[in-house]
């Protein structure tokens, strides 16, 4: 009778001790992705890019050089994290794209209005390999589109709605500011709520003569700390 009651107060403490980590669980898979993520990231940055140097895009800025993280390694800006990944989405380098996404995954939304139900979602694994994935997804069915949905490869997807045009060189960029005329923001803060979110505009104006024909990408950020997270790449466009 008392081995059994001893075998029930350690059990008694081992439950007890699980739902303590269990609780604590979100926060801490939070700071290893962090950590995780970053580790990546230097690597990827140190190997293409050694010089401890890197200039991050600003309003209207222009520049060819590729920011890295700096010897103390601490978290980028939200500006500088931005710059790391329209770079290499320009150069279709879905590997570093990858290293800055949330382990839940980053939703693609073609437009303003996002779907959180149906737009796509992709884990960092599956973004490195997009490109070479060879599936027509349906990115979004839309009841006044001929064939009801947008349905393509990624590669396909990402020509015409993700880097669709030279956002660095043609265009202007802003941290959580509308830029363009006709800017809106659709469901943007109601999908991803100002108080933890960052988004990075980047905007080409539009060259017909009315200026209808713009184009916008949007990099959404989660907040993690001093960190900034990948979760979303919204695209928008005029209609001339």
């Amino acid at each position: 009778m008392k081995w059994n009651t001893i075998t029930y107060l350690a059990l008694g403490i081992i439950v007890t001790l699980a739902l303590a980590a269990y609780s604590s669980a979100p926060e801490e898979r939070s700071k290893i992705q962090t950590s995780e993520n970053m580790q990546k990231r230097q690597e990827i940055q140190m190997k293409s890019y050694p010089a401890a140097e890197g200039e991050a895009l600003s309003q209207g800025a222009r520049t060819n050089k590729k920011p890295v993280e700096s010897q103390e390694r601490q978290p980028l800006s939200v500006t500088e994290a931005s710059t790391s990944i329209i770079k290499a989405l320009s150069e279709k380098d879905m590997e570093t794209v990858a290293s800055w996404a949330s382990a839940d995954g980053v939703r693609f939304s073609p437009f303003a209005n996002i779907d959180p139900v149906h737009d796509l979602v992709f884990t960092p694994d599956e973004i490195s390999n997009l490109l070479r994935d060879p599936t027509r997804y349906v990115w979004r069915t839309l009841p006044d589109m001929d064939d009801d949905k947008i349905k393509m490869t990624y590669a396909d997807y990402h020509l015409k709605y993700v880097y669709n045009k030279d956002f660095i060189h043609d265009g202007e960029n802003a941290v959580n500011v509308l830029l363009g005329k006709d800017a809106h923001p659709g469901n943007l803060h109601e999908i991803y709520p100002e108080a933890n979110h960052d988004f990075v505009e980047f905007h080409v104006k539009g060259t017909d003569a009315e200026g209808k024909d713009w184009h916008t990408l949007r990099l959404v950020f989660e907040q993690i700390g001093q960190d900034h997270i990948l979760i979303g790449i919204v695209h928008d466009q005029g209609i001339p």
